[in-house]
């Protein structure tokens, strides 16, 4: 009894279980907003957790443990998928595809994180370079999570600040990777100072901090300049995934929705009105006449989100267009992060010889056709830039578009997959930081929530309800000036990639010179 209890309390105290308890930590803040400082608070008890039991060769496990805690809380939303309504699959195969979305994507972002991280094994014994390496390491993590068809860089740190907008309006100087940098560097400060008892590094992540607030609140009291402005209006029609596709009356319950929201956003001053992702789920060519007899009766212009089979049919375009008030359509900007397992299954072959349901998660039965470039049309003289859902939550797309001209962004989603879970919350909050970094108003239209009007101070200035049936009105802005961070994209990736070249580039070179000297110190 008396070991058993003994091996309880060495599990307690384990520095592994420790670092798993303050990834649980990390991730709060992207649940409760308000909670943003849990960020500083648990980086650091985890840094502190590592510094003071280190041992580079168990620096992987260190990492492992938190960052799967963090992931593994962070994704844990994924689980309101379940039972899958409106796809084919029996219980024991939902049941299956939610434990490998909540187990397995934690299980290879933690893996993916520890991995980047344990560059931090070649920094030299110096707590400065130890404090630059280690947040250079996590930006190149962040970076990591976004490439390849597997990209999902939904964890970045600059999520968890959204709460507190001061602290975030510096990515429109150095982009969101920066947000990373502070809370990591000064979170290493600060765990130096509690174990070196030494006042200086405390005040060191302190004015790092302090730094980034007083320049944010310069930044939101700045003044943007706008130009022509426009009365807009979002329409959340409420369609659920398994109301979309379950049938030709439930399709053309959805479109009489829309064009009745369309007619009456117009008659209450609506000069543009939005429409989500594939909000009519029905090829554009057969829904087009519709939209355009509205155009054109109630002289507005509409920007949908639509659905367009490939001549050859094997096929779907996911894009966004506007009809004009003379009938006429703009051009058609297409989806460039398409969604793996939602437009497409990659590894299909492989993955179905394994599981072969896996099939029945393309939803729609049709392969999404990924876009390669931004379109920008005009909008009542405006210039638009088009994300759609996924789009919204890798920062270079929103770049790109406003580097090609556009004045004013829409991002239009389907978050109904989610019901009203925290990941459509998580998800709204992606389009905030793309806001701020590019000093553009964002109008998001969702099918079921949350839609909302974005500043380009990062303000939510009105946002439905998930879940309801609604119609939202707002006057936006064009902005044409750009932001640091829209001319100069991602240095401080660039700079923390050149830190790490220089530091492993200086290990290998001086490796080669360490030799065996015998006694009279002659090289051997």
């Amino acid at each position: 009894m008396n070991s058993f209890t003994a091996k309880l309390r060495g599990l307690r105290f384990s520095p592994f279980l420790a670092c798993l308890f303050t990834g649980v930590l990390y991730a709060l803040p992207c649940y409760f907003e308000k909670l943003f400082f849990l960020s500083y608070v648990s980086l650091t008890a985890f840094f502190i957790i590592l510094i003071k039991n280190e041992n580079r060769k168990k620096r992987f496990g260190y990492f492992f443990s938190f960052s799967f805690g963090f992931f593994f809380t962070l994704y844990i939303w994924l689980s309101t998928l379940y039972p899958f309504p409106g796809f084919n699959f029996t219980d024991s195969q939902a049941k299956i595809i939610i434990i490998l979305a909540c187990i397995g994507i934690p299980l290879f972002h933690a893996l993916l994180h520890s991995a980047i991280m344990s560059l931090t094994k070649f920094l030299p014994k110096s707590r400065i370079v130890s404090v630059i390496g280690f947040g250079c390491a996590w930006i190149l993590s962040e970076w990591v999570f976004s490439l390849g068809t597997l990209g999902f860089p939904w964890g970045r740190a600059a999520l968890s600040q959204v709460g507190f907008l001061y602290s975030i309006q510096s990515v429109s100087l150095f982009g969101s990777y920066f947000i990373a940098a502070v809370l990591v560097c000064s979170c290493m400060l600060f765990a130096f100072a509690v174990i070196d008892k030494k006042r200086t590094f405390a005040f060191a992540g302190l004015s790092i901090i302090t730094a980034n607030i007083v320049l944010g609140a310069v930044l939101y009291y700045i003044p943007v300049k706008t130009g022509d402005k426009i009365q807009t209006a979002i329409l959340q029609g409420n369609a659920s995934m398994e109301e979309k596709w379950s049938g030709e009356k439930s399709t053309n319950k959805i479109w009489d929705t829309y064009i009745k929201m369309a007619e009456e956003a117009a008659d209450n001053g609506a000069q543009v009105v939005i429409m989500p992702e594939s909000a009519i789920p029905k090829d554009f060519r057969f829904i087009y006449k519709s939209l355009a007899d509205v155009a054109l009766s109630k002289d507005i212009t509409i920007i949908a989100g639509v659905i367009m089979d490939t001549e050859d049919g094997k096929g779907t375009y996911n894009s966004v267009l506007a009809i004009y008030p003379d009938g006429s359509v703009s051009e058609r900007y297409d989806k460039r992060h398409i969604v793996p397992f939602g437009e497409y299954i990659p590894y299909r072959e492989f993955l179905e010889s394994v599981l072969p349901f896996v099939g029945e998660l393309n939803l729609g039965d049709f392969t999404t056709i990924q876009g390669d470039d931004t379109v920008i049309f005009k909008v009542d003289g405006i210039k638009n830039g088009s994300m759609i859902c996924f789009d919204s939550i890798f920062d270079v797309l929103a770049r790109n578009s406003v580097n090609d001209g556009a004045e004013l962004l829409t991002v239009v989603t389907n978050d109904s997959w989610f019901r009203d879970s925290v990941g459509i919350a998580q998800h709204l909050n992606h389009s905030v930081l793309r806001a701020i970094e590019n000093r553009r108003y964002i109008i998001r239209a969702a099918n079921t929530g949350i839609s909302a009007y974005i500043t380009p101070k990062g303000d939510i200035i009105s946002k439905t309800a998930p879940l309801v049936e609604d119609i939202i009105y707002c006057e936006v802005f064009a902005i044409q000036n750009r932001t640091l961070y829209t001319i100069t994209g991602n240095i401080i990736l660039v700079l923390a990639g050149l830190f790490y070249v220089f530091i492993i580039g200086l290990k290998l070179i001086k490796k080669p010179w360490r030799r065996k000297c015998d006694a009279d110190g002659k090289i051997v």
